[in-house]
C-alpha cells in the first residue's frame, strides 16, 4: 500500500526496471515510490491543478506530465548526476581531512583552525585547543630558573596557549566568528570543556570590540546562552577557592606546632647519645 496523495491518483508508470513507481494525482503532486518498502523517495510540486497525463521516455531519462493548469512539464532524471556530485564531495572532504591531519602533524595551527572551521568540525577544533593549552601548561611545568626562549615567553602571554592561536581567533571573518562562538556556547554547557570554552571566549572578547560581536546576526541568542553557564562555572570555582582556605588554615596550624615537635625530637636524640 502506497499512502501519500491527498486526493485521487490519476496516472502511474513503472520506472527503474520495475523497482520504482511514479504516480500523479488530483492534488497536483508527482510522487516517486520504492516498490520494495513502499517509501516515497521524491515529491514534485510544480503543477497547480490535477495532473492528467504521465509519459516516460524509453530510456527513462525524461518524464513528461500535463495537468489541468494547461502546463506540460518535462522532468529529467538527475540521479546519476547527484551520485557523481556526492562522490566528488566525498573525495574533496577526504582531501581536506588529509590536509588537516598534515597541518596538525607540523603544528600549523593557523591553517588547521581555519580548515576545521570551514569543515564545521567543532569536536576536532576542541581537541586542537585542548592540545595547545596542554602543551603550554607542560612548558610552564619546567624549572622556573631555566631561561625561557622567546617562543615560551609568547606562549605564557597567550590566552589559548599559543600566540599564533590567539592571532587566528582575532582574524576571523564575521561568519567564522559566529560559528566559533556557536561552538563555545555548546562547549560551555559541559563542565569538562568549560575551561577551553572560557579561554576561547576571553580571547574573542579581547580581540574584538563589543560592536563587532553585537553586530553578529545571532549575537543575542549566543550571549543569552553563554552567560548563565559562565556564571555557574565562576560560582563553582569561587566555592572551590573558598573551600581551599581550610587547607591553608591547616598548614599554618601545623607550622605552629612544628618547632615544638622538632625540639622534642632533638631532646630524644640527645638522651639516646
Amino acid at each position: 500500500t502506497f499512502e501519500g496523495h491527498t486526493n485521487s491518483v490519476l496516472r502511474s508508470e513503472f520506472l527503474t526496471k520495475g523497482t520504482q513507481l511514479m504516480t500523479t494525482g488530483s492534488d497536483g503532486l508527482i510522487k516517486l515510490w520504492n516498490i520494495k518498502d513502499a517509501e516515497c523517495v521524491l515529491t514534485l510540486d510544480k503543477h497547480e491543478n490535477k495532473i492528467w497525463t504521465l509519459a516516460k521516455q524509453r530510456s527513462e531519462e525524461l518524464v513528461a506530465t500535463g495537468g489541468a493548469d494547461s502546463v506540460i512539464r518535462i522532468w529529467k532524471d538527475t540521479t546519476q548526476d547527484e551520485i557523481e556530485r556526492l562522490h566528488k564531495e566525498d573525495a574533496r572532504l577526504l582531501e581536506q581531512q588529509q590536509a588537516l591531519d598534515n597541518f596538525l602533524v607540523v603544528k600549523d595551527y593557523r591553517n588547521a583552525i581555519m580548515l576545521t572551521l570551514s569543515l564545521d568540525q567543532p569536536h576536532r577544533l576542541l581537541n586542537i585547543f585542548q592540545d595547545v593549552i596542554a602543551a603550554s601548561e607542560h612548558r610552564d611545568g619546567f624549572d622556573a630558573e631555566v631561561e625561557s626562549d622567546s617562543e615560551d615567553k609568547d606562549a605564557k602571554q597567550a590566552i589559548v596557549g599559543a600566540r599564533v592561536v590567539d592571532d587566528v581567533i582575532g582574524s576571523l571573518a564575521p561568519d567564522q566568528l559566529e560559528r566559533l562562538l556557536g561552538y563555545v556556547r555548546n562547549w560551555n554547557t559541559n563542565a569538562k570543556f568549560a575551561r577551553v570554552a572560557q579561554a576561547v571566549l576571553y580571547c574573542v572578547l579581547t580581540k574584538y570590540t563589543s560592536q563587532t560581536i553585537l553586530g553578529l546576526p545571532s549575537a543575542k541568542d549566543l550571549i543569552s546562552a553563554i552567560q548563565p553557564y559562565s556564571e555557574r562555572h565562576f560560582s563553582r570555582l569561587d566555592n572551590l577557592l573558598t573551600d581551599s582556605f581550610i587547607v591553608d588554615y591547616t598548614l599554618h596550624a601545623m607550622e605552629a606546632f612544628h618547632p615544638v615537635g622538632m625540639e622534642t625530637l632533638t631532646l630524644n636524640e640527645d638522651e639516646d647519645e
